[in-house]
């Protein structure tokens, strides 16, 4: 629990590109990022306008691109209630080892329409067996009202190096509507038959180099953007979903607090504030600099000592988790998720080669 409030990457992403600043003249920076509009000469006598960055190189262009959309999700998130949740170490080993794929996607709901979930325990790689880990994702819920419009959810996994790392896979994407190999587009609706997270999963893999904004690249370049899209999809949903399943149960474990870096003199007001409507007070007065809390998940779990090894055959392992669609209510006719977690198969032989040993404080 002692990340600094600024170490986290909405806020870190926001200081070191002056994010708020730029929220008092978007345009300027729009333009900055993506080049202003100058009219060109078409086929058959006809002109129009093109974006043009001047003499700034592929690269900057890409990354430039990249970071308009990182704005505008930080934004959004921003304007939502700057949610986050940090996910302890603990937690995050039981729900890699818990099974997900076969559940129905009506059962997946959010605690919020747009949250960021720190993910920097799991030690998840950008690539496999590449040194870049995963710090986070944005999660937004793309529901619209209407009936032309299907639910979906947008989950974009980030990192500080990503812009500048992989600029060179990203520039083959359509990147000025794209924001690259590392964003997952999962539809919640069965008007394409979808009816699992293992459909939805598919869904977004056949779809993600399929629409017409690619009909311009080879055939080699889309399956290579596919593949990469995929690999990184395999390595990464699971643990994702099973985080989105946990915060929605009712066994949800969240302790809700400020950070260690929020100033002594605003933690001295709010020791000091006696009334509720004191502490209202000084809640909003910690908005204002630029604090919110954290929601830290899963803290209560705690390592188990590891027994001493036996010398059997059979090694400890886990037996993986799952989640059981149980009914309930009257003709059964609700339903609700009841999280099953791993367990340690001959834990009394010593710790698992791989993962830990927990148990639950009552």
């Amino acid at each position: 629990m002692s990340k600094k409030y600024s170490e986290y990457y909405p806020n870190q992403i926001a200081l070191e590109n002056k994010f708020e600043k730029h929220l008092k003249n978007t345009k300027r920076f729009v333009e900055f990022c993506r080049g202003k509009a100058v009219p060109y000469y078409q086929d058959e006598g006809n002109w129009g306008t093109k974006l043009d960055l001047g003499d700034v190189s592929e690269k900057e262009g890409v990354k430039r691109a990249y970071l308009l959309q990182e704005f505008y999700i930080w934004k959004e998130w921003k304007e939502k209630g700057r949610n986050i949740f940090h996910f302890s170490e603990n937690i995050t080993d039981l729900l890699k080892q818990t099974d997900v794929l076969d559940i129905d996607i009506s059962l997946i709901k959010l605690p919020y329409s747009d949250f960021y979930i720190d993910l920097s325990s799991a030690k998840i790689p950008f690539e496999e067996d590449g040194s870049e880990i995963i710090e986070g994702a944005f999660i937004r819920d793309e529901y619209h009202d209407g009936e032309d419009y299907e639910r979906a959810i947008n989950i974009d996994f980030v990192s500080k190096e990503y812009i500048g790392k992989y600029w060179n896979i990203n520039k083959d994407l359509c990147w000025d509507t794209e924001r690259g190999f590392h964003s997952i587009l999962l539809f919640l609706d069965r008007k394409d038959n979808l009816k699992t997270i293992e459909d939805a999963i598919n869904f977004d893999k056949d779809g993600f180099v399929s629409t017409p904004m690619f009909d311009d690249r080879d055939e080699d370049t889309k399956q290579d953007l596919y593949s990469i899209h995929k690999q990184f999809v395999d390595r990464t949903i699971n643990f994702i979903i099973n985080c989105l399943l946990y915060l929605t149960t009712k066994e949800v474990d969240i302790d809700e607090k400020y950070p260690v870096d929020l100033p002594v003199h605003l933690k001295a007001k709010l020791e000091k504030a006696a009334t509720k409507r004191k502490k209202e007070i000084v809640h909003s007065e910690i908005l204002q600099n630029g604090f919110t809390k954290v929601k830290y998940v899963g803290y209560s779990l705690t390592t188990a000592k590891p027994l001493d090894n036996s010398g059997r055959e059979l090694n400890p392992h886990w037996r993986r988790g799952h989640w059981r669609n149980q009914k309930f209510g009257e003709n059964f006719s609700e339903a609700k998720l009841i999280w099953i977690m791993p367990t340690i198969v001959n834990k009394e032989k010593g710790e698992p080669q791989k993962g830990h040993i927990y148990e639950v404080k009552q």
